[in-house]
Formats: structure tokens, sequence, C-alpha cells
């Protein structure tokens, strides 16, 4: 089993919180990890190795709510 670590970045790129891991390898690290995607990114690492970033999907964030509705307007 290794020791990975996923970092929940905010909107402004800074960590605001780590979730310890232990995976059997990089693949299952990354399932892991992009699980734990919910409105914000995730930083996978092993150690001082970064593995991979996973992005929020933007059309399930509050930002892109509102730009949804108002494309579903009738039109005036």
């Amino acid at each position: 089993m290794g020791e990975y670590q996923a970092y929940v970045t905010g909107d402004d790129g800074q960590i605001e919180r780590r979730i310890d891991l232990a995976c059997a390898d990089d693949d299952a690290a990354k399932e892991r990890a992009e699980a734990l995607v919910d409105g914000h990114a995730i930083e996978l690492w092993q150690g001082d190795r970064k593995i991979a970033t996973f992005e929020p999907d933007p059309l399930k964030t509050g930002k892109a709510t509102g730009w949804i509705k108002s494309e579903l307007r009738p039109p005036d």
C-alpha cells in the first residue's frame, strides 16, 4: 500500500485541507481522488511527486447555475 495525499484547493488555488489516502497504486489513488471532487479541485500527490489534478465539472458548480438558468429563460 502506498501513502498518497489529496489536497482540496479553493478558488484562489490555496490548499483548504488534506486527505490522506492509502492505495495499492497510482491508478487506485487517482480513482479515489477523482471521487473527492465536489465543487473544488483536487491535487493528488505522493510525497513530493504530483500525480494528477482533478477539476470540478463547471456545469455542476454554483457559478454555472445562474448562467444556465438565464439561458433557459424565454426571450422577452
